[in-house]
């Protein structure tokens, strides 16, 4: 197989003038992130089976083991749910009553469960968030209770002496210590693995269900959150909290001081807003969920937003959604969510996965080859994907009347449009695999785009 500057040089050694056209012609491909529906039809229920007919009720959590399983916290049924590698969900432990029962995992009773981690072994480790208990999956199906009283409220010690408020993030460390958003205690505790819970930063006078937190970057316990929602641990670990009702991203370093990455403005319930830019300048509203990507890049569930957020090098950016509520698939930026909440990444196949709570969906975000083409007037055609199985997006057409031409490599015509839009998108008709050719014409001028149908 030949490397890309083998192939450059066998293009120039046959001829210089072809190199130097195919160039100037400035085909170009790039990486359009593009929003789909991995699973879940839009509407609640519980229906397992292959991803285009499975059904959730309002997933909140989820995490991805070292076989790119993926585990939801399926919140209203009750359960934790499967989806494998090979895209068939299965419902893994619990059932869609809600209850307290330990034990098999097909015996198991959660109640609303909300957040997940996993070992490297694939144990699971849940915020049953209703029963205020964090729970222990193993991989041979047995579920235990490894702290909480299972009555909601603050209180330090061994195991189920322990009492958490509606815990609803969770992560874990190298030494096997769980680190967890206790919501609304507004404080972020800890559990040994042998244990014992503690508090790991995060304080002040008020607890229970809709008491209003703080706002305070400050060392461990002096520090104060407003209802804290997921957790998510780096290689140096630094903890980073989805903090909701502060309307920001915070972290707790290895030294436990807590500092705040990104976002600005007023602290409360109704006080969110949206931002872009630098990350002390940029705005959430309601972010309940983080992730750190395998670059150290941070992305965001930013619910009321309607967005998924990245932050990066010091900036805040939009990586999909538009702002306004709706099950869309489409361009990042122009597909739509409904409360986008928890993130995981497959870097093997550079997929983001979200959960789109009520849409009750798990969604994709990837990249899709985007060819662009340089025409001979000033605008640059794009066409997306490429390969393409259905629909073609078309983007950058000139003003004014544009032909589009589909033919085989034999010149056979298969589809031939008369589009007025500077951007389309166009519904193939059924065509065999292969290499096709579309061609833009506008007045005099021709663009051509090969095309793979897959």
């Amino acid at each position: 197989m030949f490397t890309f500057v083998q192939i450059i040089d066998k293009m120039k050694a046959i001829s210089p003038f072809l190199f130097i056209g195919i160039f100037c012609f400035s085909m170009i491909a790039h990486a359009q992130n593009y929003v789909k529906t991995y699973t879940g039809t839009g509407y609640p229920g519980l229906l397992n089976g292959a991803l285009a007919i499975a059904k959730f009720n309002a997933p909140f959590g989820m995490c991805m083991d070292k076989n790119r399983n993926i585990y939801v916290a399926d919140k209203d049924n009750n359960c934790i749910r499967k989806i494998s590698a090979d895209g068939i969900v299965s419902t893994y432990a619990g059932a869609k009553t809600a209850g307290y029962v330990d034990g098999p995992a097909a015996d198991a009773r959660f109640k609303e469960p909300a957040s997940m981690c996993v070992d490297s072994i694939g144990n699971l480790y849940v915020c049953d968030f209703g029963n205020h208990r964090i729970r222990k999956i193993t991989p041979d199906g047995m579920v235990s209770t490894i702290a909480g009283s299972g009555v909601g409220g603050y209180a330090n010690g061994q195991g189920t002496a322990a009492k958490f408020n509606c815990p609803r993030g969770i992560c874990r460390d190298n030494k096997g210590n769980l680190y967890i958003g206790d919501s609304w205690n507004h404080r972020i505790r800890k559990i040994t693995p042998d244990g014992m819970v503690s508090t790991y930063a995060g304080g002040g006078d008020t607890i229970g269900v809709q008491s209003v937190g703080h706002y305070r970057d400050a060392p461990d316990t002096l520090a104060r959150f407003y209802t804290p929602c997921e957790v998510k641990i780096d290689a140096q670990k630094n903890i980073y909290v989805a903090d909701a009702y502060t309307h920001r991203i915070r972290k707790i370093d290895s030294n436990r001081v807590v500092s705040t990455v990104a976002g600005s403005g007023f602290i409360g319930q109704q006080t969110g807003g949206f931002e872009d830019g630098a990350a002390n300048q940029a705005r959430f509203n309601v972010p309940t969920s983080v992730f750190v990507a395998h670059d150290g890049a941070l992305y965001v569930g930013d619910g009321i937003n309607q967005r998924v957020r990245k932050i990066s090098n010091g900036t805040v950016s939009t990586f999909a959604g538009t702002g306004n509520s709706g099950f869309e698939d489409g361009i990042d930026t122009a597909a739509s969510f409904d409360f986008p909440r928890a993130v995981v990444e497959d870097a093997s196949l550079g997929l983001f996965y979200v959960i789109d709570y009520n849409n009750h969906a798990i969604r994709s975000i990837g990249a899709q080859n985007t060819t662009k083409v340089n025409k001979l007037a000033v605008t640059t055609l794009e066409v997306w994907p490429n390969p393409v199985q259905k629909t073609l997006n078309i983007r950058g057409l000139e003003t004014g009347n544009n032909e589009l031409l589909l033919t085989d490599i034999a010149g056979k015509t298969f589809l031939q449009k008369q589009v007025q839009a500077n951007e389309i998108s166009v519904n193939l008709p059924e065509l065999p695999k292969g290499l096709y050719v579309l061609k833009v014409i506008h007045a005099q001028a021709v663009s051509t785009v090969k095309i793979l149908v897959d």
